[in-house]
């Protein structure tokens, strides 16, 4: 079981290490949760029955002088356990992204994109900024994660993680591998919309708006239609918990009680996001 979107903001041996950090945790990413050892967050994806977890950070140097988590601290936090998978961020306002995403992947061994628009200030679809980041993944065959839809952070512009800014994106790079989180909650049916029509386009399960995570998951995945899931989206739907603003073993808990079939489940849980990340090539190899 993989979880394709959690934070490590609360492993206090990242925070130990960069003296920067706390300050982009707290005025930044907006959480004010107390740090807990790395150890902790293994025992959080235990709960849920998570094997493996992609930790993501954000490059935020233009927009707020922070990096929510550093590239570099990714890496040092993969040769600590081997229960992470490690995803690069890099600032599409700065001219250098391109080569820096480069250097996140060959050198540190990084294994895809997180990009925030509503955290990070930018347009998705600009082609003098964005899209040669884009350019850069697809020539890694990396994935690119982009925040869509509530942005919980105080400081976030949710206006600008709208899931059809990504439709440009999407027409220029139909190979480019892209996941909208959170279904791109409140714009669920554009966010569905887009991943009916193009396959590249897959979507997470980290909802949460209301009430509880098995709440929100139901209400939302329901309105999307159960059938459509397995009928039409069963290779585009990952599982992700968006730790520590949501607990993972609660979101696990969501997505079993929505009664999918067997195989979808394990689709859900494990085989799409190993397909996405390029993982069962990797083993073969």
């Amino acid at each position: 079981m993989i979880d394709i979107h959690t934070h490590p903001v609360q492993v206090a041996e990242l925070l130990d290490r960069d003296p920067d950090l706390p300050r982009a945790v707290r005025d930044v990413f907006g959480l004010f949760m107390p740090p807990q050892p790395l150890r902790t967050y293994e025992l959080h994806l235990d709960e849920a029955g998570t094997d493996q977890a992609v930790v993501l950070p954000i490059d935020c140097t233009t927009a707020h002088g922070a990096k929510v988590v550093s590239n570099e601290g990714v890496a040092w936090l993969m040769e600590q356990t081997d229960r992470v998978i490690g995803f690069a961020s890099v600032d599409p306002n700065e001219a250098d992204a391109p080569a820096k995403l480069e250097h996140a992947v060959k050198e540190y061994g990084l294994v895809g994109l997180k990009l925030d628009p509503a955290l990070q200030l930018f347009d998705p679809a600009d082609r003098d900024h964005a899209f040669p980041v884009y350019e850069q993944a697809l020539q890694l065959d990396i994935p690119v994660l982009i925040h869509c839809g509530l942005s919980w952070a105080r400081v976030g512009r949710s206006s600008k993680a709208h899931p059809l800014a990504l439709e440009e994106v999407i027409h220029a790079f139909p190979d480019l591998k892209i996941v909208i989180p959170h279904f791109g909650w409140p714009w669920v049916d554009e966010s569905v919309m887009l991943a009916l029509k193009h396959r590249n386009v897959y979507l997470d399960t980290s909802i949460l708006h209301s009430g509880t995570p098995p709440e929100s998951i139901r209400h939302t995945l329901e309105r999307v239609g159960l059938d459509a899931l397995d009928r039409s989206l069963h290779a585009q739907v990952l599982f992700g918990s968006n730790y520590p603003r949501v607990d993972p073993k609660r979101v696990a808990d969501g997505v079993r009680r929505l009664g999918l079939r067997p195989s979808l489940e394990r689709k859900i849980f494990d085989t799409n996001a190993r397909e996405l990340l390029n993982m069962n090539a990797q083993v073969a190899a």
